[in-house]
């Protein structure tokens, strides 16, 4: 080879050279940048759609102990209806007492209707002791004072809900694709538990101050067992 072509060799080898440096080197520097920026990672978390949480068995446990506080809060209810000679609604609650045991209906519904009825129901109550010019005849001392140990073990149960509604909540949130695929509609009924929590402490509160007053047996005791609560 002569000293010319030599030449030309070194010259074409040390372009190509170059060349690849120039587009390679900056393609991979590119990539591992990519791959240490904060907000890709971040995009790529948000895509997965975060931890799949098992809501399953946490359904059940929460619905095991909403009917169960429901239930005993609604039969309080419905002697508190009684009470006041409210009895169209007080049969309205006998049902859904009925609707809530019924296994042949999903908890999506009985959920949904037992809330509904408690609200409303609530609301009846409270209008009643509110009606200074309705007198409570012996009966209805009779059921408002039956109705105080099913409102004590319904408020109790109802306090126990709020952290177990709280934590489900927040799983909900944080995946909602997969609370729709584990848990179905109870993912949109489950976020109204809190307000149906606030309306049965409230009520309560008003019941057993009225059952004070009133001079109902068991409301004193029932009333101490609630402050130790810190209702």
């Amino acid at each position: 080879m002569n000293k010319v072509k030599l030449i030309r060799v070194i010259i074409v080898t040390i372009t190509l050279s170059f060349l690849s440096t120039l587009y390679i080197i900056p393609a991979s520097a590119i990539t591992l940048k990519s791959l240490k920026n904060p907000a890709d990672l971040l995009k790529k978390k948000k895509d997965s759609g975060g931890e799949k949480v098992d809501l399953k068995n946490a359904k059940t446990a929460l619905m095991a102990l909403f009917f169960e506080s429901s239930n005993n809060y609604l039969m309080a209810q419905e002697l508190l209806l009684k009470a006041y000679g409210k009895n169209t609604e007080a049969a309205q609650v006998t049902e859904a007492i009925a609707y809530a045991k019924d296994s042949g209906v999903s908890d999506t519904k009985k959920l949904k209707n037992s809330m509904k009825v408690t609200t409303n129901a609530s609301k009846s109550i409270e209008t009643s002791m509110k009606d200074e010019s309705f007198k409570l005849s012996a009966e209805g001392k009779a059921n408002y004072a039956k109705s105080l140990p099913f409102l004590g073990k319904g408020l109790l149960g109802t306090i126990k809900l709020r952290p177990e509604t709280q934590s489900m909540i927040a799983n909900i949130q944080s995946n909602p694709m997969n609370a729709i695929t584990q848990i179905g509609g109870l993912s949109k009924i489950i976020p109204n538990i809190p307000g149906y929590i606030t309306t049965v402490t409230k009520t309560s509160k008003l019941v057993i101050s009225g059952a004070k007053a009133k001079k109902i047996e068991g409301a004193d005791n029932l009333d101490s067992e609630m402050d130790a609560l810190a209702l």
